[in-house]
Formats: C-alpha cells, sequence, structure tokens
C-alpha cells in the first residue's frame, strides 16, 4: 500500500511573504472609506432613533384576550370611516389595536390606513395621555378617505370619550 506523502507537517517555515499592495488603492483597505463613512451615518441614524424612542405615547395590542376584553367590555363610537371601541384600563400609556380586514382592500391600502391611524392616535395623545385601550376596526370608506377628514372623525371620537369619560368611571 503506497501512502501519499504530505511533506514533514511540524517543519512548516514560520516566515511569510510580504503581500503586496495594489497601486489603485491609496489605502490598505479598498472599503475603508466607504466603511468610515457609512458608520458616521449609521451612528446618526441610531442617535435620532434613540430620541423617537423615547417619545413613545402609545404601546399596541397585540393579544387576542386583550382585543376581546376590549370589545366586550369597552364603548363603541361609530363613525362614517371607523369604529372605536375604547376601554379604561389601569396603566400609564394608552393603548392601541388597528383592525384592517382584507375587505377594505389590498395590502398597500390597509398598510397605508394603519400608519395614518397611528400617525393621527400619536398627534393627538401627546398633549393628554388618556389611561384607554383603544381598538379601531376601519370600514371600507377609510380606503379613499383623506388624511384630514380621518383626522376630524378622531377628534369628533375624543371629544365624545371625554364627556363619556366620567360615566365610564362611574360605572366601575
Amino acid at each position: 500500500m503506497l501512502r501519499k506523502n504530505y511533506g514533514n507537517l511540524y517543519n512548516i517555515s514560520t516566515t511569510q511573504e510580504k503581500e503586496e499592495t495594489d497601486p489603485r488603492v491609496s489605502c490598505q483597505n479598498a472599503f475603508c472609506r466607504r466603511a468610515f463613512h457609512n458608520k458616521k451615518k449609521k451612528e446618526k441614524r441610531t442617535e435620532k432613533a434613540v430620541c423617537l424612542k423615547g417619545k413613545k405615547v402609545f404601546c399596541s395590542l397585540t393579544k387576542r384576550s386583550d382585543f376581546k376584553k376590549v370589545f366586550d367590555l369597552g364603548s363603541k363610537f361609530p363613525s362614517r370611516f371607523f369604529i372605536i371601541y375604547a376601554l379604561p384600563n389601569e396603566l400609564s400609556c394608552c393603548r392601541l389595536g388597528l383592525a384592517v380586514s382584507r375587505k377594505v382592500g389590498n395590502a398597500v391600502v390597509r398598510n397605508r390606513i394603519k400608519r395614518r391611524l397611528r400617525e393621527i392616535f400619536r398627534k393627538h395623545l401627546t398633549g393628554n395621555p388618556l389611561g384607554f385601550d383603544f381598538v379601531v376596526v376601519a370600514r371600507s370608506a377609510s380606503a379613499d378617505a383623506e388624511f384630514a377628514d380621518l383626522q376630524i372623525g378622531i377628534i369628533k371620537i375624543f371629544s365624545r370619550l371625554g364627556k363619556n369619560e366620567d360615566t365610564i368611571h362611574n360605572d366601575n
């Protein structure tokens, strides 16, 4: 049986050949400038994200049981573009749940409605943090609605909510 001779593995020289540098690249790493530039931009983005994170006005309702609780026990405020269910909670912040079905439109339309509703809630809850859980069920008319129309609808519901707030707390 013949064995292949791989040489003496224990007699490896420790001297390494000097790497040749490419004369077209001014620095050793070809992407050092780009990496440094991108690092600066990334640091700026993270600073902005940290600032926005501290200003969070509401949390999201995620659990099915929370949605069900708001639907069953909450007050119902219908409008032309959506139905808002509101239930007082014992938390320091508001929680928002959005329900936009496929009947409203395709994914692009549904996501646009959700972005608009989140922005309207963020604007109006910044000054006066109510202790409520909100569930917004979008109707198909909200797909064609302008941002201002949605905003007016929510302002009207918030004003009705403020009037009913005393009666909601007295019942408990």
